[in-house]
């Protein structure tokens, strides 16, 4: 990947599509969700486009090729943070692919493989399970790579679990930072950003600045942003990946901060419209992934439900691989209007804090869409809030959403993090989900 990545976009292209092809003929002709449908296995186009909910209506063997040994499904799941956890398997023998792309990305920054870094995420998922009929080879090798990645993760990582972040579990982070001095920190973007504003608000600075930040599973809202920046005073490297693929699939360089270079030699990358067709640069569409190195349990043609603009061929780095533009959270995340319009987290981030000023009045936000016309904006108020600016910002968020939309502002002292760790811009309620029950929880902590 560090040499390849030099290269021009039509060979970047060319390997991408050898791949494809390869992994196109491997499922059409053993895996039997795809044998069934009996179309040409080299026409990408012609195979399905599926989400979790089509995955979720038949069986996993449905799915999993029949010449690919079990034993060599690495059987996962997601962490339900859209409310439904999803069942996938990776494919053991990608395992080095997966753990070389880790390290490709980090070398952009110019973090080597043994420097030290700060992770903090969600916890580790419970250790993986063999099948009974695994052989005594496979078991070995699995007993050795995982004892190789905890040695490795010892001397390397140090890992923090933070739900809930208020001064004092800020402080508690601040201290392991600088008792491990890391060169990188890495953790979801809404943790890092409340980390940040906690420890701002305390002054407790970081007496070895890191060389970076890198930002992970949420959309990066300019809020967000600007509080990473100013704590930590590092460049911020956004990266996408997704947990059913165990990689991560795009990253954002120097020379293009707010876009992502799509890793051609791990994905296939489609920008599509709702009728499938691709969209032209600057569109905004339905990311769809292919995982090019899974052939145990292949992803093809994967919805994501993640909504990204369509990128160019281009950047000044150099780099051949092809540019996505900015990913503008989950489709199930972006709010209906009754006059049809559709706000995204991106697009609701640059209006509270670039078409307005609101930066010193609202620390942290959260939108509940709790009906059709009606919206809740939670808020953590900052040093600038006052009732005159709660009203000024009510008549701008009518004037977003429409006067058909009745628009109501809560202030908390924090909001809680979701099971998954993560803590969605904008929230939306249906039958199943009370959104009272939700706005009396957030009382409690208010």
């Amino acid at each position: 990947m560090k040499r390849v990545q030099w290269s021009s976009f039509q060979e970047l292209q060319a390997r991408n599509e050898a791949r494809l092809r390869s992994l196109l003929k491997h499922a059409s002709e053993n895996v039997p969700f795809y044998q069934e449908l009996r179309f040409q296995r080299d026409e990408f186009d012609a195979f399905p486009i599926l989400a979790k909910a089509d995955y979720r209506q038949h069986e996993l063997e449905k799915f999993c090729a029949v010449n690919v040994d079990p034993e060599l499904r690495i059987n996962r799941k997601t962490s339900g943070s859209t409310g439904q956890p999803f069942q996938f398997s990776l494919d053991r023998r990608a395992l080095p692919i997966i753990f070389a792309s880790h390290v490709f990305y980090d070398s952009w920054h110019g973090l080597e493989p043994f420097d030290p870094y700060v992770r903090i995420v969600s916890p580790v998922p419970s250790p993986i399970q063999l099948p009974s009929t695994a052989s005594a080879g496979v078991r070995l090798k699995a007993l050795l790579t995982s004892r190789l990645q905890r040695l490795y993760e010892k001397y390397t990582q140090e890992k923090i679990f933070v739900w809930e972040i208020d001064s004092q579990r800020a402080a508690g982070v601040w201290r392991r930072l600088e008792k491990f001095r890391p060169k990188f920190v890495m953790g979801y973007t809404s943790s890092l950003a409340t980390l940040a504003d906690a420890l701002l608000r305390n002054n407790l600075r970081l007496s070895r600045p890191v060389q970076g930040v890198i930002t992970i599973a949420e959309t990066l809202t300019p809020n967000r942003k600007r509080l990473i920046e100013e704590y930590f005073g590092a460049p911020i490297i956004n990266r996408y990946g997704l947990r059913e693929f165990g990689s991560w699939s795009a990253q954002s360089c120097r020379e293009s901060p707010d876009q992502f270079h799509i890793n051609t030699e791990l994905v296939v990358c489609e920008i599509l419209r709702p009728d499938g067709t691709a969209c032209a640069p600057g569109e905004r569409g339905r990311v769809v992934l292919t995982d090019l190195h899974n052939f145990a349990r292949p992803f093809i043609r994967y919805d994501t439900g993640d909504l990204a603009v369509a990128g160019s061929e281009k950047c000044a780095c150099g780099r051949g691989f092809p540019l996505l533009g900015a990913i503008e959270g989950r489709s199930l995340e972006c709010l209906r209007t009754p006059s049809g319009a559709e706000i995204s987290p991106t697009v609701l981030g640059h209006f509270l804090f670039v078409y307005h000023d609101y930066v010193e009045a609202v620390r942290h936000y959260q939108l509940l869409q709790e009906r059709a016309d009606q919206v809740r904006l939670v808020i953590v108020p900052g040093p600038g809030w006052n009732d005159e600016r709660c009203g000024r910002l009510q008549v701008d968020l009518t004037a977003l959403l429409g006067s058909e939309m009745k628009v109501e502002i809560q202030t908390v002292s924090e909001i809680p993090a979701e099971k998954s760790g993560k803590r969605p811009i904008i929230k939306l309620f249906n039958n199943e989900v009370s959104s009272t029950d939700y706005a009396d929880s957030l009382k409690q902590s208010a």
